[in-house]
């Protein structure tokens, strides 16, 4: 992994980034054609994905590193027996916390963050603390990320296993 310094975006960088998402968006007839159905088809399936949740928008690929959040951390969260919906609610308040699990084991969600600095990393956490129905929090830096996937990836190659 190339150990290029991040940088900093730019509002117009974000905008561009946010932006990505219509624009990487291909057209219904470029999608018959690759995947060799009828148009109908395609948009049949299109929105049977987004109704079933499978397909939540068409996003670019962005480096958290490169883009300005150099640290990444795991965090496990315990909460307050029957409190999921209210510590789910003041997390999705914290942009950094970019994913949340419910899991097994010790504790009872396992959280992704990002943060551009250690001491950003402290605010997050600190943020995540004093959620009320948080009783311990632990986490674990990500010294590195060797291996990165996309679930597009991985269907991609299941779809040419199939064919």
């Amino acid at each position: 992994m190339s150990k290029q310094a991040a940088r900093q975006l730019d509002a117009t960088d974000n905008k561009i980034l946010a932006t990505l998402a219509d624009v990487l968006r291909p057209s219904v007839s470029d999608l018959a054609r690759n995947v060799s159905v009828a148009r109908g088809t395609v948009h049949a399936r299109l929105e049977r994905l987004r109704r079933d949740g499978v397909l939540h928008g068409y996003l670019p690929d962005v480096d958290p590193a490169r883009a300005g959040f150099p640290v990444s951390a795991f965090t496990t969260v315990s909460i307050l027996q029957g409190q999921l919906d209210q510590v789910l609610e003041a997390l999705r308040e914290i942009p950094e916390v970019l994913e949340a699990h419910v899991v097994t084991g010790r504790g009872d969600l396992l959280l992704t963050v990002v943060a551009r600095s250690n001491d950003d990393l402290h605010d997050v956490l600190q943020s995540v603390a004093s959620i009320d129905e948080v009783s311990e929090v632990s986490t674990q830096l990500a010294l590195a990320s060797p291996l990165r996937r996309s679930l597009t990836g991985l269907m991609r190659d299941q779809s040419e296993r199939r064919t």
